[in-house]
């Protein structure tokens, strides 16, 4: 059994190191609230009084920020004082993908392997993670992976492995991002219908039976340049006659009318006979000055759709 540090025994990490403690690990830990760490020397852990000396095989940080991240990993009683080459760092915190480059490069300098990574549950930590109710996406090189699935697999019901530290952590906000538009769109159509004196309710039952949800529309993206479905010009027509309704009932639609301004701008460099994923795609190359050519499936027959089965799943093309 591997020795693990941990550090950060908040909301996520106590929880994390419970589940470390029940499946036999060699636990020290760290974090700043001394009666966080109490709590777990009592369960068998081994208290630290830096993060340096915290560190072990494979050292976990499980810390809200960047900001608190930098201060665990830098400095006189840093992580980064106490890694041997050869041992091992996942961080499971909220960073963003830059810091996940940063450590990636300072850990790697000093002979180390270092493992991104981000946590998905759909629930609360303390109830979720005691549960092993939990999914994780990590990245790294394919031997930083490999050492530390046998510490990771007391934790998850998943794990989903991609090539770099940073993806998760990008993939994670892009997550966030489809439930915070969708989120601004729903409120937006509420109000809408709402305007029209429609309960919502009778939506709500509606959409149950013909609604979509964010996978959906994912798939769709990568079947844009099929010929089915409606075209641009149909949800041109659509869209303007819901912004009519608004104006008349003087309900703002703010979303919606950045999607038509973005419609409108699409339909003039592509024509509006295409799919309205499609156009909108072609906007976003030009606009971004990228090539999305990679999200477009291939023919029905010859692309599978199926999810991966097993509890460690590699998506993508790994380095040793």
């Amino acid at each position: 059994m591997k020795s693990v540090g941990l550090i950060g025994l908040g909301n996520a990490g106590g929880p994390v190191g419970e589940r470390l403690l029940q499946a036999g690990c060699t636990l020290k830990i760290f974090d700043l609230n001394p009666d966080r760490m109490a709590e777990l020397e009592r369960r068998g852990a081994i208290a630290a009084i830096s993060p340096a000396q915290a560190v072990s095989e494979i050292t976990i940080v499980l810390l809200p920020s960047a900001i608190e991240v930098r201060a665990a990993i830098y400095g006189e009683h840093g992580v980064l004082a106490g890694m041997k080459p050869g041992s091992t760092l996942i961080d499971l915190s909220g960073t963003d993908p830059d810091c996940a480059r940063e450590l990636d490069g300072e850990i790697t300098a000093r002979g180390g392997y270092f493992v991104g990574g981000t946590v998905h549950a759909a629930g609360a930590p303390a109830t979720t993670i005691p549960q092993g109710k939990i999914s994780l996406v990590i990245g790294g090189k394919k031997l930083a992976l490999d050492n530390s699935i046998d510490v990771l697999d007391h934790l998850a019901r998943k794990i989903i492995c991609v090539p770099e530290p940073w993806i998760p952590k990008s993939m994670k906000l892009a997550i966030i991002m489809f439930a915070a538009i969708e989120s601004a769109a729903t409120a937006e159509i509420m109000t809408w219908l709402v305007g029209q004196e429609i309960d919502p309710r009778m939506f709500r039952d509606v959409i149950r039976v013909t609604g979509s949800n964010a996978t959906q529309r994912v798939e769709e993206f990568f079947r844009r340049h099929e010929r089915t479905g409606g075209t641009l010009s149909n949800i041109r027509k659509d869209l303007r006659q819901s912004l009519s309704v608004a104006r008349d009932k003087g309900v703002p639609l703010l979303v919606t009318s950045l999607v038509d301004q973005l419609a409108e701008t699409a339909a003039k460099r592509t024509g509006d006979r295409i799919r309205p994923s499609a156009a909108l795609a072609t906007l976003y190359e030009t606009l971004a000055h990228v090539d999305m050519s990679a999200s477009v499936a291939a023919s029905p027959k010859a692309e599978r759709t199926d999810v991966p089965e097993g509890k460690v799943i590699y998506v993508g093309k790994f380095q040793e």
